[in-house]
């Protein structure tokens, strides 16, 4: 695929780069409930949900059909698939994380979809068992699942501070820092200004409809 001029000034951003670099291996690694290479498997049916990639590892039924609503049909997600979640033996935090993985991967592979590349293979799992690590506080306040604090964008995966860094990690270098995301006469410094931004971002929402 050829790349437009602007594709070819997006392709040399190193700091973007760099960052999906961090987050494709943070998949990678045990989280709070899933091994590595069950991350990576549910990453990689994300994927096959969005015809990204024609197979994915086995798993269970629950996280294969789950993975592929988030990553596909997110808007139709209800309680009801949450409640046949933790039916089904899964603490309701695991269905965070899987979000989180989803997010992560549905970021990376749109970054390199928008700028013409390749997706990137999925690494080699890192061995070990998940460790929860659980935000303090942790409730469910004016969401579905727990949260720390009221529900918003910003803190939809915060009662699993490690993948809240994650995405906090990616915000600043493709979209802004959560510190500004409301101070709405702070530019970013970059080729698209402020309102520029928040245009397509508030019509890539749209679009996608997302909801938290």
């Amino acid at each position: 695929m050829a790349l437009s001029p602007n594709h070819a000034l997006a392709a040399t951003d190193s700091i973007g780069d760099a960052a999906l670099a961090r987050a494709l291996n943070a998949l990678a690694d045990p989280g709070s409930y899933f091994t590595g290479a069950e991350r990576l498997a549910i990453a990689a049916h994300a994927r096959t949900a969005r015809g990204d990639a024609a197979t994915a590892p086995e798993v269970v039924p629950m996280l294969a059909q789950t993975a592929h609503r988030i990553a596909a049909d997110a808007i139709s997600t209800r309680p009801h698939h949450i409640a046949e979640w933790t039916a089904a033996g899964y603490d309701e935090l695991a269905y965070v994380e899987l979000v989180a993985v989803v997010a992560m991967i549905s970021t990376i592979d749109s970054y390199h979809h928008g700028i013409g590349r390749e997706l990137p293979a999925l690494p080699s799992p890192v061995p070990g068992d998940p460790v929860p690590v659980i935000g303090d506080g942790a409730k469910k306040m004016n969401a579905w699942l727990p949260t720390v604090g009221i529900a918003l964008a910003p803190t939809a995966l915060s009662a699993l501070p490690n993948e809240k860094a994650n995405k906090d990690a990616l915000n600043k270098p493709l979209y802004l820092a959560d510190d500004v995301i409301h101070k709405y006469d702070v530019e970013p410094g970059r080729e698209l200004t402020r309102p520029q931004m928040e245009l397509v971002a508030a019509r890539t929402s749209w679009l996608n409809e997302c909801f938290f």
